[in-house]
């Protein structure tokens, strides 16, 4: 863990990560037509902005025509003026509908077009980039898979939202600001100056939330990579019982991430508790305003527009997505941008008119059966001819007939010449790797000559045809059909998300029921901030309109001094709330990101077969549905809970000051909810496929990484972005359709909201008219519940945000929610402190969830005895390694029992009884982390460093690690990248001693190794063997003729059983005696190697 955290210490402070962030890096995957989109989107934004700085405007007209209503002024004139500007705010809302409809139209619809096409560049970036980058750079295939989906999803929503909210907000600034200066040049320019506090907080923290972010990011990425090697090893972490080990130590990576959260909450409670400072500047306006009009003949609207135009165009809280978008625009670019040195896209360099071809056979027959390698050699042997072929091979028999054989020491040619001309050196490294090598099958031969003798062998007869399977579909459609239907039903259970429930949320965090407390009560304090404020401003007015100097001075003391308190409260209220809400939102996420594992690493291994649950889009859902959890929590709860307090005070206050007025305000609220709301049902509608694409893209770079050089190999990074096209074909047509709602819901909520003001205005006057209230209620009233439509539409603008997450919290719960079918640690089941481990399988059908319709085991019935060796024999696909997992009881039979020591494997708490269960595997799985860390990988926490050692030895594993730098300590890298296949196996053996089974499950165990790799590690396992129940699979028949019983499977049967001299004695017709020889055929003819 240290280790890591000094890894991303490193990265902090390389100079390129300290590069200054551009914001035109956002937009570096934008076409022609894309910035087209973005200048229209921008005329609309700039179009949009602009409307604000004239609803100010005109309701500063409005408030100098009440005053001069109050002066005895005609009852008809003040209808006129009221009318005149009711209309002129009509207007205003006409042109801010068609700016808002481009505005919503283009964003949206080129956000989709960039993000689809920075994805696509991204995965053929990576798959352009050599071996060597993802060796040194690429810790895992999390780092890609965060990458194409949390940070594309980021920049996607900035460009789609909040670019043109900026853009908006940026014209509101310069509009308010001409509007300012132009009416009341005095007072605007002793203001101007104050701007600067509100504007150096919001840079502030948008400095400092870059920097947190980057390091929140890198700190996710070694809890990201723990995830994925346990999601994609499963098997490996099941067999080991290694799921509290890797929960553990997941939480550990994960409390980094807290304590950068919560100096976030310090962060954001500090430069939002800044806007305080508004008040601060409306109090000086009291104060100057007040000797405007008193001594210069100042009016009193005229000092409310330009007051509130410079605190309205003073903040700039959109910077905050900006700085992540430029963090995760930077975090692609740079791979985008990044020239390997083996560059495939390099067009240049001499181009070949004709190809000879090379071929590269890289163990290309090393774990098939004896039957399969015959036909696959004989495959190659065909494509080489004519080709320039490079062959690596552990079985030499297979290269005996290459034109030149090199031998490959240390890193050196030691010997080169043809199979003879080597043969002939006797004291030469090649002829002794032959006779190693064939050392154990001349074993084979000898055991087995008597009955050779007596037996024409002719590998083309009968019982070489036995050994060529049909498909075994036909023979169990019965069966098949009942599976099918059965997987159908758990697939339509699964794909049921369950509604989104909040309150269940809201449950989780019950922890945190302190912070919870004093997070909503900041909340609903500060909520009560925005209505008082507007009253006090209405009192302000109103004071600008008293004729008595004295009484001015005496009222603006005291609102000058209410604005000043209210500013320190808004400061320290705000740092109470997002403190306490950051406080919640992290824990409630390291608890969802905790569960989520824990949840995971109980289900069934068939459940990680389906395509929708690969690693990768397990992974990202680990890391963005949290993400967005946590944003739910904090921000959206905080500004939830503002809305309600802020709106029940200002209903009370409106109701208090002119109930008919007020009435009228709060029945037409909810025509501007509604709209908003009809734009949220729409986006979550239509957001489906989208999801469906991201995980798509996910699933399709997870596994193109994690394939990368099978890719580069074969050149088919073109059809890997093809398929990515493809994916997303559907979301493509359904943006358009997108865009087209965003912008009509978008402008329609502008448009109603101008319109509602200027009905509120004309009523308003009607009444004043009619004497049923002043024109000192009609400014508060209309203040009051302005400042709430304003925080009705600061909450409606996380519609978006709310559709997103009610989805991911429906997908959290299917998850939380999910009924494992093979519970590991059922309370109920039987826990077996010791087991003798007698293995008995009685009339099993079996086909794997993932392949309904293939019946691998058909009645089948088998038993292991205790204390003795089992081998299984047989051709790829005939249920081998099926029986090791009925063992380890990865999964259920679709029909018959399993049982151990005589009891029904589903009786026993799984947990328990896989103690007592080792597994060696052919592909090796290590973990990060160092070798002692992987040895110890599922022993007990009392083990000690003697065991480590003395496990080691028994592996024939200590000598090598004593011989390496770090020796015990050495680190392994993601999936062990920093050993050899050989030191990797005899770790994983090693791991397997450690845990002192009393069964032994080897499948396939040697299959990849070299000889002399095979040789040492072929040692290690029989010394572990003894005195086990040990069933083992084996290709290689040499490695299992001192087993006690040898079982031989064709289609899910066994057809015969014994040990390797009585099933040779069988003969010809002899299922085992036909492998045995089709095997000699195989290495070149029942003679050894001379």
């Amino acid at each position: 863990m240290a280790d890591e955290r000094k890894t991303i210490e490193e990265v902090e402070s390389s100079p390129l990560k300290k590069k200054n962030r551009c914001i035109r890096s956002i937009f570096m995957h934008a076409n022609n037509v894309d910035w087209f989109l973005m200048a229209a989107g921008f005329i609309g934004g700039v179009v949009d902005g602009t409307v604000a700085p004239l609803m100010i405007y005109l309701n500063g007209r409005l408030f100098n025509n009440l005053d001069a209503s109050s002066k005895d002024a005609a009852a008809d004139m003040l209808t006129r003026n009221v009318h005149h500007v009711a209309l002129l705010l009509i207007l205003t809302a006409c042109g801010g509908w068609v700016g808002c409809f481009i505005e919503g139209f283009c964003w949206t619809r080129t956000s989709e077009r960039q993000a689809t096409r920075m994805r696509s560049r991204y995965l053929k970036a990576i798959l352009r980039q050599d071996v060597g980058y993802f060796d040194l750079n690429v810790t895992s295939t999390a780092d890609v898979v965060t990458s194409v989906s949390n940070d594309s999803l980021i920049i996607q929503e900035v460009i789609s939202e909040k670019i043109p909210h900026l853009i908006a907000r940026g014209t509101s600034f310069i509009g308010a600001y001409i509007i300012a200066f132009l009416v009341l040049w005095k007072l605007a320019l002793v203001i101007f100056p104050f701007v600067l506090l509100l504007v150096v907080p919001s840079l502030i923290y948008g400095k400092n939330l870059l920097s947190l972010a980057r390091k929140t990011q890198m700190e996710y990425k070694l809890a990201s990579t723990i995830a994925e090697q346990a999601i994609s090893s499963i098997r490996t972490v099941y067999a080991f019982v290694g799921e509290n080990k890797t929960s553990i130590k997941f939480s550990e990576a994960l409390q980094g991430s807290v304590k950068l959260g919560l100096k976030q909450g310090w962060a954001k409670g500090l430069a939002l508790g800044s806007s305080g400072i508004t008040h601060l500047i409306w109090a000086f306006v009291t104060y100057y305003g007040s000797r405007l009009i008193m001594y210069h003949g100042a009016k009193g609207g005229t000092i409310y527009i330009v007051g509130t135009c410079i605190t309205f165009g003073g903040h700039v809280s959109t910077l905050k997505p900006l700085f992540e978008a430029c963090s995760a625009a930077e975090r692609i670019n740079e791979v985008i941008k990044r020239i390997p040195k083996i560059d495939l896209g390099n067009m240049e360099g001499e181009i070949l008119d004709n190809v000879i071809g090379e071929i590269e056979f890289k163990q290309a027959t090393s774990a098939l059966d004896s039957e399969s390698e015959c036909i696959v050699q004989e495959a190659l042997d065909k494509a080489s001819v004519g080709h320039t072929t490079i062959i690596i091979a552990h079985r030499l028999s297979t290269i005996r007939h290459a034109d030149l054989i090199a031998v490959v020491q240390d890193g050196q040619v030691t010997e080169t010449g043809s199979h003879d001309e080597l043969m002939g050196n006797e004291m030469g490294l090649y002829p002794m790797l032959v006779q190693l090598q064939h050392t154990e099958q001349e074993q084979v031969k000898e055991k087995g000559d008597k009955d050779l003798s007596t037996n024409a062998i002719d590998i083309n007869n009968a019982s070489s045809h036995r050994l060529s399977l049909a498909s075994r579909t036909s023979s169990a459609n019965s069966v098949a059909a009942n599976h099918s239907s059965l997987c159908e039903e758990m697939n339509v259970e699964d794909k049921k998300l369950p509604a989104p429930s909040f309150k269940r949320l809201l449950a989780m965090n019950l922890p945190e029921w302190k912070e919870a407390t004093l997070g909503c009560l900041g909340a609903v304090l500060y909520g009560a901030v925005q209505p008082l404020s507007a009253f006090i401003m209405g009192l302000m007015i109103s004071m600008f309109f008293i004729s008595d100097h004295g009484e001015i001075k005496e009222k603006a003391k005291v609102y000058a001094l209410s604005f000043l308190g209210i500013g320190l409260f808004s400061l320290i209220i705000n740092v109470i709330q997002h403190y306490n809400f950051a406080y919640m939102g992290e824990h409630l996420t390291k608890r969802i990101r905790e569960g989520m594992l824990s949840k995971i690493l109980t289900f069934e291994v068939g459940w990680f077969d389906q395509d929708e649950n690969s690693s990768g889009t397990v992974c990202s859902r680990l890391a963005k549905d949290a993400s967005v959890v946590r944003s739910l929590v904090g921000d959206r709860m905080s500004l939830l809970m503002q809305t309600i307090s802020g709106v029940t005070l200002a209903c009370v206050m409106g109701l208090f000051l002119s109930w008919r007025l007020s009435l009228v305000m709060i029945v037409l609220q909810p025509l501007i909810i509604f709209s908003l709301y009809s734009r949220m049902v729409l986006l979550k509608s239509m957001s489906k496929k989208a999801i469906k694409a991201q995980q798509d893209s996910s699933k399709l770079a997870a596994e193109a990484v994690s394939n990368h050089r099978t890719i580069t190999a074969f050149s088919s990074q073109d059809r890997i972005l093809k398929m990515m096209e493809k994916a997303y074909e559907g979301p493509r047509k359904e943006s358009v359709r997108q865009s087209w709602f965003t912008g009509l819901g978008f402008g329609s909520a502008q448009f109603l909201t101008a319109c509602i003001v200027a009905f509120n205005f004309w009523y308003g006057g009607k009444l004043i008219s009619q004497g049923y209230i002043s024109s000192e209620a009609l400014i508060q009233t209309f203040l009051i519940l302005v400042s709430t439509g304003l925080v009705i539409a600061e909450a409606a603008s996380m519609t978006s945000d709310l559709v997103k997450s009610s989805e991911v919290v429906a997908s959290l719960f299917a998850i939380l929610d999910h009924c494992t079918r093979i519970g590991p640690d059922d309370s109920n089941g039987y826990i077996a402190e010791e087991i003798t481990g007698h293995v008995e399988i009685h009339d099993v059908d079996f086909a794997y969830p993932a392949r309904p319709n293939v019946i691998i085991l058909k009645n089948f019935s088998f038993t292991v005895e205790a204390g003795r060796s089992t081998a299984l024999v047989g051709q790829s696909g005939s249920g081998k390694s099926t029986i090791i997992s009925l063992i380890e009881r990865f999964y259920d039979p679709l029909k018959g029992v399993v049982k151990i020591d005589g009891r029904d494997i589903k009786s026993y708490n799984l947990k328990t009884l896989r103690k007592h269960i080792a597994l060696v595997s052919q592909e090796p799985t290590l973990f990060v982390g160092t070798i002692r860390e992987n040895i110890l990988y599922g022993a007990s926490d009392e083990t000690d460093e003697s065991e480590v050692i003395e496990a080691a030895k028994a592996a024939n594993a200590h000598d090598f690690i004593a011989g390496l730098a770090n020796g015990y300590e050495t680190w392994c890298g993601d999936r062990g990248v920093q050993l050899s296949g050989g030191q990797k196996q005899r770790i994983a053996i090693a791991r397997a001693v450690l845990k002192k089974p009393t069964i032994l499950l080897l499948d396939e165990a040697t299959s990849a190794l070299d000889c002399k790799s095979e040789k040492v590690v072929q040692e290690a396992l029989e010394r572990l063997m003894v005195g086990r129940t040990s069933v083992v699979v084996a290709h290689r028949l040499s490695t299992i003729q001192n087993c006690n019983l040898i079982a031989v499977l064709e289609q899910g049967k066994v057809v015969e059983k014994g040990s390797h001299s009585s099933l040779l004695a069988k003969g010809s017709m002899g299922a085992y005696y036909s492998l045995v020889n089709l095997q000699r055929k195989t290495h070149n003819s029942t003679q050894p190697f001379k």
